[in-house]
């Protein structure tokens, strides 16, 4: 998977450069088109018939300047992005909005055409952790397209890239991505796959057979890998997957971690818990929510 449209999110805090940068590494390597966006949120409310009579008129005119000083303050520091990226080459736009932050961030991912949203990871307590509804967390699990979520210090390199695997079509997504980076940056891979039915024992002889054609297939990536000059190397854990997958970043330490998620309902949206969304936020280092477009 190329992405060709990025769409980077930045709030001005002490992430945003962090952000942007991971996003310009991306866009060197996919010789993509930036796009950096920027929301305000709203400070005037929004009067609905019948409650005009309980504001002030120059109390919402106080309002409305300080949505524009807001703005032009956004724009100020946007626009220093933007020249910083220009002077490198990159292909970049600037966009601007007074909204709810989630709506519109997938709102411009879709005026844009974007295939990939960056966005950052804010340190918060333990309150904020358990708490559902973080924007990072909205928008991996609305946005119909991958999403880059930034933890702490930026990207600066792809050279050792960790694929949580499972087989199924969204993990495939994300070795596939996986491997248009490494043929790009010379990356090395390690293929993440927890088995957790390995010691379930009134089902011993189907989970030996399925580990066995597991293992098959595992060694014909790595065959396939090597005749592209990938080095690659995997490893089956007796745990759950957000376990094996968190344990293995912490000993491996790769640039970046990928993850496939596939398309929730709206009902799955609701409930707090995927795996994905366990990586991300226990992960020490950037993750990347695979998501292929349009599916």
């Amino acid at each position: 998977m190329d992405f060709k449209n990025i769409l980077v999110c930045v709030d001005f805090s002490d992430i945003s450069d962090a952000v942007v940068d991971s996003a310009s590494v991306f866009a060197s390597i996919f010789d993509s088109k930036i796009t950096l966006l920027t929301i305000v949120e709203r400070p005037v409310p929004v009067i609905h018939e019948g409650f005009e009579d309980l504001v002030e008129p120059e109390e919402i005119e106080l309002l409305i300047e300080l949505e524009r000083e807001l703005r032009k303050e956004a724009e100020e520091k946007l626009v220093n992005y933007a020249s910083k990226l220009s002077e490198k080459g990159f292909n970049v736009k600037t966009v601007i909005e007074v909204s709810d932050i989630v709506d519109g961030i997938l709102d411009n991912a879709e005026k844009e055409n974007a295939d990939l949203i960056v966005l950052g990871s804010h340190k918060k307590g333990l309150l904020d952790r358990l708490l559902l509804g973080s924007v990072s967390e909205k928008v991996i699990n609305k946005s119909p397209v991958s999403t880059l979520v930034v933890k702490g210090q930026p990207i600066e390199k792809l050279k050792e890239l960790l694929v949580g695997y499972d087989f199924l079509p969204a993990s495939k997504e994300a070795l596939n991505t996986a491997i248009s980076i490494a043929e790009k940056c010379q990356s090395e891979i390690f293929i993440v796959h927890a088995e957790t039915e390995l010691t379930v024992p009134h089902l011993s002889s189907i989970t030996k057979s399925v580990i066995e054609k597991k293992i098959k297939l595992l060694n014909e990536i790595v065959q396939q890998l090597k005749k592209k000059n990938i080095p690659v190397k995997y490893e089956i854990l007796e745990e759950k997957p957000v376990d094996a997958i968190l344990e293995e970043i912490e000993k491996y330490h790769p640039d970046l971690t990928l993850v496939g998620k596939r398309k929730s309902s709206k009902l799955k949206r609701l409930f707090l818990g995927s795996t994905a969304m366990k990586i991300v936020k226990k992960s020490p280092t950037s993750v990347l929510i695979v998501r292929k477009k349009d599916a």
